[in-house]
């Protein structure tokens, strides 16, 4: 019997990508994966009560966002050390992934360095080379897109790496930008794209289906023998139903 893979989570917000995971593995879709924990640097965030509501142990640790510091690097050392006590969880909890959903941290280097290839993030972008790094977050993203002209964005799984954003890509997701589109309108049809692509990026990750080039600035991925891409999409199948009745129910 193959154990399941730990998964930690490190969130900030609504925590709704987190509770993409939850659903996908409540329906099946997810398989050898177990959510060991949720760290949330902000106090009384919603992704905490989603993961109480699941029944996920939770952590509360004070972050550095939106506090102030006498010099950078006293804000350094905060952050090294909200990472430290991350990595102590990680160690004791025995996490095989830490994935960051919606955390408005930057992790250290020492954080990466410790735990290489085994960090994941998702941005709410294609192209993370225009559209990435540091301060390109939530709508300044979607906004800079817009402001381009470009046709297309979406949103890109990554390794987390000592550069922001710029972590080997293991699976993109285009979405097109529509005529009079608005930074809230792109932002919602990419975030429903996040909660597909997401899930499955992990599931090919701890099937041992991705192999991280040898230059490191990408990923080869296997979607495709014994038929992956075809039973993954069968079984997805449970979440996109769910998925279009509550995107129905607010319209």
């Amino acid at each position: 019997m193959t154990l399941a893979k730990k998964l930690l989570f490190l969130a900030s917000g609504r925590g709704s990508n987190f509770q993409s995971f939850v659903d996908h593995i409540e329906l099946g879709i997810l398989r050898n994966l177990l959510i060991a924990g949720v760290v949330c640097n902000q106090n009384r965030a919603p992704v905490l009560d989603r993961a109480r509501k699941a029944g996920i142990q939770t952590f509360e640790i004070e972050g550095v966002t939106g506090k102030k510091f006498s010099s950078p690097e006293e804000r350094e050392e905060a952050r090294i050390a909200f990472d430290k006590q991350c990595l102590d969880i990680v160690k004791s909890q025995s996490i095989d992934f830490v994935v960051l959903a919606g955390f408005d941290q930057i992790v250290s280097k020492k954080f990466v360095d410790a735990f290489p290839l085994k960090i994941i993030n998702i941005h709410p972008a294609y192209d993370l080379k225009k559209f990435g790094g540091k301060n390109m977050i939530g709508s300044r993203v979607h906004e800079s897109v817009l402001s381009s002209g470009v046709e297309y964005s979406g949103c890109t799984v990554h390794f987390v790496t000592g550069k922001v954003d710029q972590g080997p890509a293991i699976l993109k997701r285009r979405v097109p930008v529509l005529p009079g589109d608005t930074g809230s309108k792109l932002g919602e049809r990419i975030l429903l794209e996040e909660h597909l692509a997401y899930p499955e990026a992990l599931q090919l990750l701890v099937e041992g289906r991705v192999l991280v080039s040898d230059s490191g600035d990408g990923c080869f991925v296997d979607f495709y023998s014994d038929n992956w891409d075809i039973f993954w999409y069968e079984r997805q199948c449970a979440y996109i139903d769910i998925q279009s009745k509550q995107k129905r129910l607010h319209e």
